[in-house]
């Protein structure tokens, strides 16, 4: 009952201050409504890029595609296209939120996201936000976040795409796409589906990746409307994934793991002249079944329910000065094989500032609270700046805390969950210098994190493996990241690298922690002509360390891509052709120890604008 009755009294908010803010003069709604308004609204001294949309058509069979090869993100990823999870400035796969729409959906199950199950054509936008975000979107933003947007444009458009591609290893793949809106209604459906035997040689191995193949469904749909300055939206995806888990060199496998997920959010925003009221419900659903044998039909299952009710009321006291107030409200309803049945109930108070002293400084003031769930949730408090010191130049400075609670894993799992865990805590500071000149973007990045209580298993007295709060790590770094743009008739030229320097120990031994690169870069050469463009890809990831100890080493390793593309003249719909081929130097490559990645091979795709 006491959940029904919290969820009445937020919509009863979002009633109320509607009624109040009619009263007021009444303005038109911006043309396109992004429903993570946190993310550029909240955030001047946070370093948040977001990709273009030729980076996303490029690597579109998964997100960790898009990411590994234009980000400094690490992915330790067991065989290609099998559980890949991220290391973001040197912390886990737990400490990367993963936010579509303003909403966390990592997994309650294990606490992070396989950013394999992921198809990033399902998103209009996909930002990265560096630095500690936990004060805005909760438990686990501690390295970083990933923003998976979609907007609705009110604007008269009707666009219809369809690519198709095959690929080496028998991949075939298809993605659907189709808009229709005017001013006052918006409609769009994007669907995508890729099958793969996956079956690459292991170089110099003498065998095949015989248990890899795998295939991929997403299917999402958004729709917007408009009246008078009322907007209702409504975003909803869909996935399915069914996964053979990859053979190690050392140890054959059977496994196949299937995967379902479902997302629902719906929004009503109320605008005025002084204030922003928006009310949010959604629905998340996630199951998994694990079979040891494909042959077999024994397996065991992990599922969750996630209701959300949010509300978010923006204030702007003056034309510098503006505050978002949010109450959330979330139950979380798991079931498992290994985990029995359990709730978590978690009431959040979220209160944002930003103000704009002048021209030359700006500053962020974040803090955060919850309630109702069975931790002692710390105060979570969020500063930040920037200074336009010239034109061309800007220095920006961020520090907070941040947290992740255990999830029902770590706290149900039988025989070994601890239902006394306290949640990982951080303290974080990061400085960042911005340059931007009329052909050159350059970003630099100096950050530091210390964190304690971190949830580490470890063999108990009884000989059970079981979490226990006992790490502590530091991690410390520098991120470089720059863009240089150049035309000249009709060439284009672009070139986009990264590069990321990360020192992260376990306080404990002085050791680096497990699969965090030292070294990481890439790069990203762009060229055009007319309607021809052609793209080369570089990324070197540096050793890794797969035993505390640090003797156990993954090498170093280089991968190259080289593509190229050419649009037809057709009389009423471009197409566009166009190959790619990953690995052209045939390197051997793992990013998890004797789990190989593919050798050299192709993509050849033709799409279809309607």
């Amino acid at each position: 009952m006491r959940h029904f009755y919290i969820l009445f009294v937020l919509f009863y908010c979002a009633s109320s201050t509607s009624v109040l803010a009619q009263l007021d003069s009444i303005q038109k709604l911006d043309e396109v409504i992004i429903a993570d308004t946190k993310l550029t609204e909240y955030a001047e001294g946070f370093q948040v890029r977001s990709l273009s949309d030729s980076i996303l058509s490029r690597d579109n069979a998964s997100l960790t595609d898009v990411l590994r090869y234009n980000s400094s993100i690490y992915f330790k990823e067991n065989g290609y296209g099998m559980v890949s999870s991220p290391s973001f400035r040197g912390t886990n796969s737990s400490q990367t939120a993963v936010i579509w729409n303003g909403i966390s959906i990592n997994s309650n199950l294990n606490g992070q996201t396989d950013f394999n199950l992921i198809a990033p054509n399902s998103s209009d936008q996909i930002t990265i936000r560096s630095g500690g975000g936990s004060v805005q979107y909760g438990s686990g933003a501690i390295g970083g976040s990933i923003h998976l947007n979609n907007e609705i444009a009110f604007r008269k458009n009707q666009k219809n795409e369809l690519e198709i591609s095959y690929g080496s290893y028998e991949t075939s793949k298809a993605i659907f796409k189709s808009v229709t809106s005017s001013d006052n209604i918006y409609s769009s459906v994007n669907v995508s589906y890729i099958n793969s035997l996956n079956d690459y040689k292991y170089l110099g191995e003498g065998i095949k990746n015989e248990n890899g193949a795998f295939q991929k469904l997403n299917i999402g749909y958004n729709f917007g409307a408009r009246f008078n300055n009322h907007v209702f939206t409504w975003n909803s995806n869909y996935f399915y994934g069914d996964r053979n888990f990859s053979s190690s060199i050392t140890a054959p496998s059977k496994n196949n793991y299937k995967d379902v997920t479902t997302r629902n959010l719906l929004s009503w925003t109320l605008k005025s002249s002084q204030l922003i009221s928006k009310f949010k419900a959604a629905h998340l659903f996630e199951r998994y079944r694990y079979f040891p044998d494909k042959d077999k039909l024994l397996f065991s299952e992990g599922k969750s329910n996630t209701y959300i009710a949010d509300y978010s009321l923006d204030y702007f006291a003056s034309k510098r000065l503006k505050f978002n107030a949010i109450l959330n409200y979330t139950l979380i309803d798991a079931k498992g094989s290994n985990i029995g049945s359990n709730q978590r109930n978690t009431l959040s108070a979220v209160l944002l500032m930003q103000h704009k002293v002048s021209s030359i400084l700006s500053y962020g003031l974040n803090v955060r609270k919850e309630f109702l769930n069975d931790f002692e949730n710390p105060l979570l408090i969020s500063l930040d700046g920037k200074l336009q010191l010239r034109p061309w130049y800007a220095i920006k400075v961020n520090a907070s805390k941040n947290y992740r609670v255990p999830t029902f894993n770590d706290l149900f799992w039988e025989a070994g969950g601890n239902i006394g865990l306290a949640p990982e805590t951080s303290l974080q500071a990061e400085l960042g210098q911005v340059f931007e000149f009329s052909n050159l973007k350059f970003n630099l990045n100096g950050f530091f994190i210390d964190s304690k209580d971190l949830i580490s298993w470890r063999p108990n007295d009884s000989g059970f493996w079981q979490p226990i709060n006992i790490a502590e790590t530091q991690n410390y770094g520098l991120e470089v990241t720059s863009e240089y743009l150049k035309s000249f008739n009709q060439h284009h030229l672009s070139v986009l690298m990264n590069y990321s320097y990360t020192k992260a120990t376990n306080k404990e031994k002085n050791n680096q922690l497990l699969y965090v690169p030292f070294h990481k870069a890439t790069g990203l050469l762009n060229y055009q002509f007319k309607k021809f463009s052609s793209y080369y890809q570089v990324l070197y990831t540096g050793k890794v360390f797969t035993t505390t100890d640090n003797i156990g080493v993954v090498d170093p390793y280089w991968v190259c891509n080289l593509g190229a593309e050419y649009q037809l003249n057709t009389a009423h719909t471009p197409i566009t052709i166009g190959g790619k081929i990953n690995n052209i130097f045939n390197i051997y490559y793992e990013n998890v120890a004797y789990r190989p990645m593919p050798d050299r091979n192709f993509q050849l795709f033709i799409n279809f604008k309607f």
